[in-house]
């Protein structure tokens, strides 16, 4: 038998809760926690949101675009979905129930709706040579 110390392998983890995230180094051969801290939530959501750029698009198609770029790092995410998917999980019975959306809202979203179907229309007659006295009003 050695007698060398083993030194560990370390391996770092992090565990997310909804009002604290603990982070620290662990060995990998045995699993035992070597050092860890617990930090609220909310001060790594302020550290991380503090150093990135938030930006939304909507492309022509109709796809609503996030992506969030961490400054002075190459993190960077980017998810998507459509117009028509947003209104859907919106109007989905739980979701409904859940937000309490009244009426009145819901009826501005539709005005909403059809303003920018409206909008889209005129920039597809636009687009084809239409006389703009073809064009709706928006």
């Amino acid at each position: 038998m050695s007698s060398e110390p083993i030194e560990p392998t370390l391996g770092a983890f992090t565990i997310c809760g909804e009002s604290t995230a603990k982070v620290g180094y662990r060995d990998l051969a045995t699993g035992s926690v070597i050092v860890s801290i617990e930090i609220p939530t909310q001060v790594v959501e302020r550290a991380i949101l503090a150093n990135a750029l938030l930006e939304i698009s909507l492309s022509g198609d109709g796809e609503v675009a996030c992506t969030v770029d961490s400054a002075g790092s190459d993190c960077s995410s980017r998810t998507s979905t459509s117009i028509d998917r947003l209104v859907e999980q919106l109007l989905s019975d739980a979701r409904l129930y859940m937000e309490e959306t009244t009426e009145a809202e819901l009826r501005t979203l539709l005005q909403r709706l059809r303003k920018s179907a409206r909008a889209v229309e005129r920039t597809i007659a636009l687009l084809q040579g239409a006389p703009k006295s073809m064009l709706p009003d928006i």
